[in-house]
This record gives C-alpha cells, sequence and structure tokens, in this order.
C-alpha cells in the first residue's frame, strides 16, 4: 500500500467533504424548488363555475348543432374588441335553479352557459317541478338573450324567494329549468 503525504491526505479528504457539501446544496435547492412548484400549482385551480354541493356535474356528449348556433350567436353579438351589449347577461351573476328529477341538471346547463360566454354561474335546485324553463332577471332587458338556449322558455323581470335553498343575493338573473329542457333523459 502507498502511503500518502499530509498534503495529499488533507488534499483527499477535502475533496470529498467538497463533494458531500455541494451535494446537499444540490439536494437542498431541488426540494425548495419543488415546494415551490406545488404552491404555485395549487394558486392556479381556480373553478370557473361555482355548483353546489347537492348537484352533481358529468360531462356529456354535445348536441352538435345546439352548441354550433350558440357560438355562431356569441360570436355574431359579442365581438373580440368590444365590450358585450347593454342589456346583455355575459357579466351578470347566473343562478340555474334545477326543477327536474334529472340529477345534475342545472350544473350541466352552467357548463353549457359557460361554453356560450357566461361566465359567472352557479347551480342549485328548485323545489317545485316546472314544464317550461323560465328567465327571471332583476333588471328590464338583462337576460333575454338567454331565452334563446331553452325549450319555450318565457322571461320576466322579477325576484325569486320561494322554492330555493340558497341566497339569491348578488344574483342578477335565476334560471329555473323546466322539463322541457331536461337534456332528453
Amino acid at each position: 500500500m502507498k502511503k500518502q503525504s499530509a498534503a495529499g491526505l488533507f488534499f483527499s479528504i477535502l475533496l470529498k467533504a467538497v463533494v458531500i457539501i455541494l451535494g446537499l446544496v444540490i439536494i437542498g435547492f431541488g426540494i425548495f424548488f419543488i415546494i415551490k412548484v406545488a404552491k404555485t400549482d395549487k394558486k392556479n385551480d381556480a373553478p370557473a363555475t361555482t355548483v353546489s354541493d347537492n348537484v352533481l356535474t358529468e360531462v356529456e356528449a354535445h348536441d352538435d348543432l345546439l352548441y354550433e348556433t350558440a357560438t355562431e350567436a356569441t360570436e355574431e353579438s359579442l365581438p373580440e374588441e368590444q365590450e358585450p351589449a347593454a342589456g346583455t347577461s355575459y357579466n351578470k351573476n347566473i343562478l340555474v335553479l334545477n326543477s327536474t328529477d334529472v340529477t345534475g341538471l342545472a350544473g350541466r346547463w352552467c357548463g353549457k352557459l359557460n361554453d356560450y360566454g357566461y361566465t359567472y354561474t352557479s347551480a342549485s335546485d328548485y323545489s317545485t317541478p316546472q314544464e317550461t324553463t323560465r328567465v327571471i332577471a332583476k333588471e328590464e332587458g338583462v337576460g333575454e338573450d338567454l331565452v334563446q338556449y331553452f325549450n319555450e322558455a318565457s322571461y320576466e323581470v322579477g325576484t325569486v324567494t320561494e322554492g330555493i335553498s340558497v341566497s339569491t343575493d348578488g344574483v342578477d338573473i335565476v334560471i329555473i329549468l323546466g322539463t322541457k329542457d331536461d337534456d332528453g333523459q
């Protein structure tokens, strides 16, 4: 076995210590960046639609004709570089209520309305069964653009205070879904 000089032994130990310290620093930075990325991902997870706990939402097949018509109508009435016209419902808070026996219907309609450009939607249930859908707005003219998406829907100005278990504070438009808009289920 070859004997090392004191200087050789010193530099050998120094080199091993530097390698160990660099390894610990790299591991520390790796953990730091993983934690930062995990925190950033949690901040970016924000739903576009709020749905009450008792409403099921599902991904369903699209009715292509309905979606094409709605997309064309949205593009025509809401050009890219202009604000929505007065009286439209694009920037209004919309509450969709399910009066049918179809579970999750209000949540699915919120998804459809989101696809059409109505981003402030929420869903809940309505206790009194309805045959046709009713669009009820707090202001005259607001919400009339929503009637086109439903079968034989009616439009009225007013408020909804009975038959619901959620607050309508801050809600501009209430849509009570009837059996004619139950997606054929």
